[in-house]
């Protein structure tokens, strides 16, 4: 499981699957979201899909995992 590393509002530090680079994501779930979601995102720096599988409670998020994205 990544450690979140929440910079400001719904800005995320993850370090790629493929290159283990960190580069910033953002993620904004709705107020009242309280479930699972996955998005793919592409490293800034290799380009490579990493998938983001996130749960969140009261719109906040309370987890992140990042797995290959091409699966």
């Amino acid at each position: 499981m990544e450690e979140l590393f929440e910079l400001n509002d719904f800005f995320f530090h993850i370090t790629c699957y493929f290159c283990f680079e960190s580069f910033e994501i953002y993620l904004e779930p709705a107020a009242d979201f309280d479930h699972k979601n996955s998005e793919i995102i592409d490293c800034t720096v290799c380009c490579n899909p990493n998938k983001i599988d996130y749960e969140c409670s009261d719109g906040e998020i309370t987890s992140l995992i990042v797995s290959d994205g091409n699966a």
